[in-house]
């Protein structure tokens, strides 16, 4: 997922710089970072502590010191060149970054600022101490109870965490959470469910089904992810919330995709895209996340209308897609 993501990036910097000296269209930046617009120029200024434009505007003076030093073209063209409309307006921000106009830049040879270009690259950064704290069941238990979001739920034993032979879950009717207790085998959910209160039927819903026999028993598509790629995937959700509830994944990878990209892929063969309330999809991977043990999370997909499944140790999540209007 790493890889392609950064692919992505670098390709808006190829893009920026062979366009220094033209337009750079926001909406051709979208497209190669297959992003929102305005989601690429969020990421960039997070990662490089710099606004895109600032990044932009000392490439195109450093490109033009480089012309103004290394050919006969007048000054005024090379500033128009660069995207400024007059002398006055070139020559101050060109003082102003180099430390000397452009004209004694040219007749005095002497060495002017150079801000070079970006690369990004993929870097694993190691600290000691407590960055794996949040790994625990007690912040999971935590993350339950946020997500049972009561104003919006009508049954009240859907309201509440609850617990059977240890086994405790939550329920708001768009995710599920699920945490087996200690010594109980892989997948046995038995003992997760809602009580009704009804002596006569006490099952409201059997969580067993959610994930086996409606859920992962008729999974077409299952893989794993490391722990580090979800805290990335998690990080980009956070990104990609634009003032949209809903962000569109392409399950083959993990990507987050725009609705467009979305609607022109969806019937290609091999392609799986799934529409998610961001907020239900973000909390669900907090939750996977605090599992102890596993370094990596397993993941199930059926179809663009059933549960997406996620378990990672005793830690169960299952994620209700959402419909958009892609047209």
């Amino acid at each position: 997922m790493e890889t392609t993501w950064l692919k992505r990036m670098n390709s808006v910097l190829d893009y920026i710089e062979h366009n220094l000296d033209g337009e750079i269209d926001d909406n051709k930046i979208a497209m190669l970072s297959a992003s929102y617009k305005g989601m690429f120029q969020r990421v960039f200024a997070i990662i490089t502590d710099m606004t895109l434009s600032e990044y932009i505007r000392k490439r195109r003076l450093t490109q033009a010191a480089v012309d103004i030093q290394n050919t006969d073209a007048k000054i005024i063209d090379i500033a128009v060149k660069y995207g400024y409309n007059s002398a006055n307006a070139f020559s101050s921000a060109f003082k102003n970054f180099h430390g000397i106009t452009p004209s004694y830049a040219r007749e005095s040879g002497l060495g002017v600022q150079a801000f070079h270009r970006f690369t990004f690259t993929l870097t694993l950064s190691v600290k000691g101490g407590n960055d794996m704290n949040y790994r625990n069941i007690e912040n999971a238990e935590k993350i339950m109870q946020k997500m049972v979001g009561k104003e919006q739920i009508t049954s009240k034993y859907l309201q509440n965490v609850s617990e059977h032979n240890g086994v405790k879950c939550v329920c708001d009717g768009n995710r599920v959470a699920v945490i087996l207790p200690e010594g109980v085998p892989d997948w046995d959910l038995r003992d997760a469910y809602f009580d009704t209160g009804d002596k006569d039927n006490p099952k409201a819903l059997e969580l067993n089904k959610v994930f086996n026999d409606n859920g992962r028993n008729n999974s077409v598509y299952n893989f794993q992810m490391s722990k580090k790629q979800a805290e990335n995937f998690n990080t980009l959700l956070d990104l990609s919330n634009l003032n949209n509830e809903a962000v569109c994944v392409n399950v083959k990878n993990m990507e987050i995709v725009t609705h467009e990209i979305m609607s022109k892929l969806k019937n290609k063969p091999g392609e799986h895209f799934i529409a998610f309330n961001i907020k239900y999809l973000k909390e669900a991977f907090n939750f996977i996340l605090c599992s102890e043990d596993d370094e990596y999370i397993e993941v199930y997909y059926i179809s663009d209308h059933e549960a997406f499944i996620m378990k990672s140790s005793r830690l169960y999540a299952a994620v209700l897609p959402v419909r958009i209007r892609t047209e």
